[in-house]
C-alpha cells in the first residue's frame, strides 16, 4: 500500500512539476532586436550614350550631343554620383536599364525618364534618375544644319547583383 500511494504521490508530482516549468523561450520574454545580417553587392557597366534620331533632320546635316570632354567624361561623372547617392546595400537588380534624357537647344537637361518600370522598383529609378542629374554640366547640344535642336540621348546600364547572409559568420 505504501509503494502504490509513493508511486501515485510521485506521478502527481511530476505532472505538477512539468507544468509550472515554462519553456525556456517563454521564461526569457526578452525583446531582442533582430540585425539584418545580410549584405548586398551591386555591379553594374554603363554601356554608353545613345544619341536618339532626330527624324526631322538629314542625316548628313545632323551634328550629335556631346558632353563635355566626351563620354567617357559623362561615364566617369555619372558613376562618381551613383556612389555617392545610391545606397546599394538597399537594392538586388539585376537587368538592362535605361536613363532617357531630353536635353535643350541650350546643351541643358531638361526632362529625366529611367526605366523599366518593374516590381518595387520606383525608389530605385528614382535615385538612377536623381544621380543622372547630378551631372550637372551642359551639354553640347545637337545641330541642325549647323543650328542647334533639342535632342533625346539614352544611357543604357547594366546591372548585376549578389545578396548573401553573414548571419552565420
Amino acid at each position: 500500500m505504501k509503494s502504490i500511494l509513493f508511486s501515485l504521490s510521485l506521478l502527481i508530482g511530476s505532472f505538477s512539476f512539468a507544468q509550472a516549468n515554462n519553456d525556456v523561450e517563454e521564461s526569457m520574454n526578452i525583446d531582442i532586436p533582430m540585425m539584418d545580417a545580410t549584405a548586398s553587392s551591386v555591379t553594374y557597366n554603363v554601356r554608353g550614350v545613345y544619341q536618339i534620331k532626330d527624324a526631322n533632320c538629314n542625316p548628313s546635316d545632323f551634328k550629335s550631343l556631346r558632353f563635355p570632354g566626351g563620354t567617357d567624361a559623362y561615364i566617369k561623372a555619372l558613376k562618381e554620383k551613383l556612389q555617392q547617392n545610391v545606397n546599394w546595400n538597399t537594392y538586388t537588380i539585376n537587368g538592362l536599364f535605361f536613363v532617357k534624357m531630353d536635353i535643350t537647344k541650350d546643351g541643358v537637361l531638361s526632362k529625366v525618364e529611367a526605366g523599366p518600370k518593374v516590381a518595387n522598383s520606383e525608389p530605385f529609378l528614382k535615385d538612377l534618375k536623381d544621380a543622372a542629374t547630378k551631372v550637372n554640366k551642359t551639354w553640347i547640344p545637337a545641330k541642325c544644319n549647323g543650328n542647334p535642336i533639342d535632342s533625346k540621348a539614352i544611357l543604357k546600364i547594366d546591372f548585376s547583383s549578389m545578396t548573401y547572409d553573414n548571419a552565420f559568420n
